[in-house]
């Protein structure tokens, strides 16, 4: 009889132990219940959102491509006569008042039309099927007077650059073919001081050099055309008689090119340097003494500036000090040049 309350104390405790069990294992699966339930609403929201991003970027998409069609189709600048436009320009270039004529094309229109007919005639320009004769010459004259840039002459003739490049270069040919029957040099005798510094070297006829003109190029040909000083250049030879006047020039050259190379080059080429037998060209110590060719004494006071308060003291710097004041006129013709 003792044992019973034991035994219901124990059954008692084991119902309560199996209550709670039963209940925490109740609220586990509650637990799992929730976080899944609360996972599937949180990818459902994903996916929500993700199709909400997809119809937004196609809506965005049709709204654009709408647009452009719009744009393109429906709303449209207004359409442009360029060919009314161009005659209207020319009409007001070499057809309007003396004055704009002049101004515009450095020309009279008498003068204007004189060369028209000579360049077609005599020079073998030809009137392409769009193009007539005196529009190339205005734009040829036009670019010349005020050294316009394609792109200006574009806006103005209503042409592609391609065109203007294109017509330009048949009326430079044009001019060349008529030049030598009316361009007529006068007669340069050497006289003073001129005739001072060239009776020292009497089989000379004149004087030679390369000068660096600053280009613009493409990325990937600019080292090609990077000088010593690490300017962008191009390396251009000119050759002058004792009057100042060019007898020979060859542009095109890299300015990465030596004076040398480029020299050689012009002797060998198809329309070369000529120098006639016994006669020959000063040159300064970047080029090579030779036949054709006097360079000054290498290691020795040269140029001018060197002379300001210094006399010469032996036979070779006595030759370089007349060597180079006869030399410098090529100097003198580039600096003419560069200032038309």
């Amino acid at each position: 009889m003792e044992d019973a309350p034991v035994s219901l104390a124990s059954l008692a405790r084991k119902r309560l132990y199996s209550v709670d069990s039963q209940e925490m294992k109740s609220s586990i699966v509650d637990a799992l219940a929730a976080s899944r339930k609360r996972r599937r609403d949180e990818e459902e929201e994903e996916e929500l959102e993700q199709v909400f991003f997809i119809i937004v970027s196609v809506v965005t998409m049709l709204l654009g491509a709408l647009t452009w069609y719009h744009d393109k189709y429906f709303f449209k600048e207004p359409a442009r006569n360029l060919e009314l436009e161009r005659q209207s320009f020319l009409n007001r270039l070499y057809r309007g008042t003396e004055t704009d004529c002049i101004e515009q094309l450095r020309v009279s229109k008498k003068a204007f039309f004189k060369l028209c007919r000579i360049l077609q005639e005599k020079g073998q320009l030809v009137k392409t099927k769009n193009v007539p004769i005196d529009e190339v010459v205005a734009m040829f004259l036009h670019i010349l007077a005020h050294n316009l840039k394609y792109r200006v002459v574009h806006f103005s003739y209503c042409r592609s650059m391609e065109t203007i490049s294109r017509q330009f270069k048949n009326v430079l040919h044009a001019i060349m073919k008529v030049s030598k029957e009316y361009l007529k040099f006068h007669e340069y005798n050497l006289e003073g001081s001129v005739e001072n510094k060239w009776r020292w070297f009497k089989n000379s006829i004149g004087a030679l050099d390369g000068i660096h003109i600053l280009v613009t190029v493409s990325t990937e040909d600019r080292p090609r055309y990077r000088n010593r000083k690490c300017d962008i250049s191009t390396n251009v030879l000119g050759v002058c008689g004792p009057d100042l006047r060019f007898i020979y020039v060859l542009p095109g050259w890299e300015g990465s090119a030596g004076d040398s190379q480029v020299l050689r080059d012009a002797l060998h080429r198809q329309n070369c340097l000529h120098i006639p037998n016994g006669k020959y060209f000063l040159v300064d110590a970047g080029y090579t003494n030779g036949p054709g060719f006097l360079a000054p004494y290498r290691g020795t006071r040269y140029h001018l500036n060197e002379w300001i308060g210094n006399t010469p003291q032996n036979y070779k710097e006595l030759f370089n000090l007349h060597h180079a004041s006869a030399r410098n006129l090529i100097e003198r013709s580039f600096g003419v040049l560069k200032k038309r």
